[in-house]
């Protein structure tokens, strides 16, 4: 009955080592001999643990510096880089609205209108470029669309004759009078 129980042989490799070609074990994967369910504890622990930093790191973001963490300077420091950053988004939005005025002169006198425009919940977070566009083209104030083919510029108004010319008629009547003949009978030539 000794053969029923399954021992392994001292001598054979271990079946959860895998060997590389040279015969050699390599060595075994991490987790590879942990049990599944110790696996899948760690991993739910360790999923928590990320959840539990990562709201950590929210809160932190969110809420103003602590008294514990900056002494008197750096909360004033704190303050002053607020403030120039304030300034900074202030100055860069009245730029790019003065670039819009220049660009569409015609936004500055309806300035009411595009503010309203602005204001309307559906076209709030438009970049400015891309709301000035749309508040044009909703009031028919864009450049008007033309209709039909562009107007020719340049060039003579009359078109160029074709054919040959009365001094080329002359010298081939005079050169060559058989082909001068046969021209006209083909009605190449005009008289």
């Amino acid at each position: 009955m000794i053969d029923d129980v399954n021992v392994p042989d001292p001598l054979s490799p271990d079946p959860l080592v895998p060997e590389d070609n040279n015969g050699e074990p390599t060595p075994p994967v991490p987790g590879s001999k942990t049990p599944p369910e110790l696996l899948l504890k760690s991993l739910q622990e360790e999923r928590e643990e990320n959840t539990r930093l990562k709201e950590e790191l929210e809160l932190l973001k969110g809420s103003p510096a602590s008294p514990d963490i900056f002494s008197e300077e750096g909360k004033i420091l704190q303050k002053q880089i607020q403030e120039s950053n304030e300034q900074i988004s202030k100055l860069t939005q009245e730029n790019a609205r003065k670039d819009l005025f220049i660009a569409h002169p015609i936004l500055k006198e309806k300035n009411e209108e595009f503010e309203k425009f602005l204001a309307d919940p559906e076209n709030k977070g438009m970049p400015l470029r891309t709301a000035a566009k749309a508040f044009l083209v909703e009031n028919g104030l864009l450049d008007p669309v033309r209709l039909g083919l562009e107007k020719p510029t340049g060039g003579p108004r009359t078109p160029p004759s074709t054919g040959m010319t009365n001094e080329e008629i002359k010298t081939l009547r005079e050169t060559n009078f058989k082909k001068y003949q046969d021209m006209l009978e083909k009605g190449l030539i005009k008289v």
